[in-house]
């Protein structure tokens, strides 16, 4: 926080966060605010629907809104600390950026699966369309002042109430977001972190609080120290793909876990400190998940993601977007963890529409305990601005992947794999095999050739940036396998080469066959399906839609039911999302008095429900070792 109060370069809104939320600049973080009120409202100082809901304030409406609810006279967290005629600026300001933002029509239950654009503007245009209009519903200047659409602000309020909380019960029973973007994750966690906590809804805060342990569970699961392995979307090429550090998910998640990090100098750091901000932590039980991975099985964790393209209800909105078939599956998110890596991929039907947020600059391949920059993985050449669509198709199992160029794939070139500085300088190449010892991890890679001797090397390596260099195959487009092991299953070079040398591989009506004993000893052989065709274990095409949405032994679900186990050792946390609230959360009664009603919570909360600032980033020392306790708090 002092962090960003002593930065020149920092963001208006951060910086007022920042300084009303600590306290320590009360008055130049009011000024901030007027400063940047005035750049949205234009030369002329008058705001509009259309400048309140411009780009530039969309970006950073979830930390404007977030101001308004902590410091609003009527709050229950810091009241006042928002002067009068700041208040008043962003209350008219929350009223227009509704009416750019919602309608009722919108807010129909059977929208549920349909995308403004991506995930992260879906969420920035609704979510904080919803609580801008919460915060002025009860305000006798706004609560009868009809939107565009010919409805007032409490009628928004309720439709919006009732899509959300299907919203977070609709995601926990058929799969998680298909944007897993190293970039985009800090777009939207805030909205949810909003939600949770300023939604007057009982139901809304109950399942967002929910979600929220879901989605940083599913984080933790195939995450190494910090940085999240298996699957990604939107990956793009470069820093963002090359190295963890990037990663904004990882950023977030680093800070939730008690463990320093890098921060944003803009607005997009919003996310991150809505989260410190807050008084949401993550249950003990996700935290040591987390943390303490040592002695740890290898273990397969899959889940489906609903990334197939839908069709239209009957009356779609007029808005500029599409529909994901949110029952049917159809993409699988496949990761093989140890201690040591985790090697993930994305199994899918190439015969298939995906969202175009899922196709763009799929990432998979694997990443090392050793650091966060410590990745192996392929790409193809991007032919257009730097952005691939559909580059690959890849069937895995347990710790063996195999990856091959879509059939359908658009802008991309000469497929390669990347391999950082610190690797490449390590590796032994051996009978068409390059091998290298990370860790406590084995990689074994190597080009399927159809045209060259299995041991004989169909390949060369290419310099590339200060942060690694590519394997260039002879072959434009071969399918790849990546191989993965611990030395304590394989203690030398030769023992791991040896087990290597025993897999076989051979090419049917043009398609990659792989044949090996993985490691559970079972004799196991992997293809692609054909030209197009679905991928195949030992010759079963994959099954896209499993019974269950969530599979591993961390976290499990039925697909379908709602309901989410999370456990680890005798542990366990049960989240229900077909509760109503009052199950679990008892209904809140608002303060009394003037203006809104909304943040407004009694002034001692429920037994248990964690302080204000709970984040372990504001408490130096908690947290940062393992185990954690089991009796601090109940999972």
């Amino acid at each position: 926080m002092r962090q960003v109060l002593a930065d020149k370069k920092s963001d208006p809104i951060v910086y007022a966060l920042a300084g009303l939320y600590t306290g320590e600049d009360p008055g130049g973080a009011n000024d901030r605010i007027r400063q940047a009120w005035a750049r949205a409202a234009g030369p002329n100082g008058k705001m509009t629907a259309r400048r309140a809901g411009a780009e530039s304030v969309k970006w950073s409406m979830r930390g404007w809104l977030r101001i308004y609810y902590l410091f609003h006279r009527n709050s229950a967290v810091y009241p006042g600390r928002l002067e009068p005629d700041v208040e008043a600026k962003l209350q008219e300001m929350f009223f227009l950026y509704g009416c750019h933002k919602s309608t009722v029509t919108r807010a129909n239950l059977r929208n549920i699966w349909f995308i403004q654009g991506s995930e992260n503007h879906d969420l920035m245009d609704l979510a904080n369309a919803y609580l801008a209009l919460q915060a002025v519903r009860g305000l006798d200047a706004y609560r009868d002042r009809k939107l565009p659409d010919g409805h007032t602000p409490p009628e928004h309020v309720k439709a919006w109430e009732a899509y959300y909380a299907r919203y977070a019960l609709e995601r926990a029973r058929n799969g998680l977001f298909v944007e897993i973007s190293p970039t985009y994750g800090k777009w939207f966690v805030g909205e949810f972190v909003n939600m949770y906590e300023f939604a007057e809804s009982p139901l809304v805060r109950r399942r967002m609080e929910m979600l929220l342990h879901l989605m940083w569970a599913d984080w933790s699961i195939d995450q190494l120290n910090g940085v999240r392995g298996g699957g990604k979307t939107r990956a793009y090429q470069g820093a963002y793909s090359q190295l963890g550090t990037r990663d904004s998910w990882d950023l977030m998640g680093r800070a939730l876990t008690g463990r320093e990090g890098w921060y944003w100098k803009n607005y997009a750091i919003l996310s991150h400190m809505a989260l410190v901000t807050s008084r949401y932590t993550l249950p003990d039980i996700v935290l040591d998940i987390a943390l303490n991975r040592e002695g740890v099985e290898p273990f397969v964790f899959q889940s489906v993601r609903p990334a197939k393209l839908g069709r239209a209800p009957p009356n779609p909105p007029d808005e500029k977007g599409y529909w994901l078939d949110g029952t049917g599956g159809r993409m699988l998110r496949y990761s093989y963890g140890t201690p040591e890596c985790v090697m993930g991929s994305w199994m899918l039907d190439p015969r298939l529409e995906y969202a175009a947020i899922n196709t763009q600059n799929r990432w998979q391949g694997v990443i090392f305990s050793t650091g966060p920059n410590m990745r192996v993985f392929p790409q193809s050449v991007a032919l257009g601005n730097g952005k691939t669509y559909n580059q690959h198709v890849a069937v895995q199992h347990r710790n063996v992947m195999v990856v091959a160029r879509h059939p359908r794939a658009k802008q991309t070139g000469h497929m390669r794999v990347f391999f950082p500085k610190a690797i490449r300088k390590r590796i032994v190449e051996r009978n068409g095999w390059v091998v290298v010892k990370e860790g406590g991890a084995w990689l074994g890679v190597r080009v399927l050739s159809g045209q060259r001797h299995a041991t004989t090397k169909n390949y060369r390596f290419r310099e590339g940036n200060r942060n690694g260099d590519w394997l260039w195959p002879e072959e434009e487009k071969p399918p790849v396998v990546f191989v993965v092991s611990q030395v304590s299953r394989h203690r030398t070079l030769e023992g791991f080469l040896a087990c290597l040398g025993r897999h076989e591989y051979g090419f049917e009506n043009g398609c990659a066959t792989y044949a090996f004993v993985d490691d559970t000893g079972a004799e196991i052989r992997l293809d692609l399906g054909g030209q197009p065709g679905l991928p195949r274990v030992n010759g079963k095409p994959v099954n896209l839609r499993p019974e269950k949405v969530f599979d591993s032994p961390f976290m499990t679900s039925v697909h379908g039911s709602g309901i989410v186990e999370i456990r680890k050792g005798t542990r366990r946390l049960i989240l229900d999302f077909n509760q109503t609230a009052k199950a679990r959360q008892p209904e809140r009664k608002a303060k009394t008095g003037t203006g809104s009603s909304a943040g407004q919570r009694p002034s001692t909360f429920p037994e248990g429900t964690p302080r204000w600032g709970a984040c372990p980033l504001f408490d130096p020392g908690k947290r940062t070792q393992a185990p954690v306790s089991r009796s601090s708090r109940p999972a």
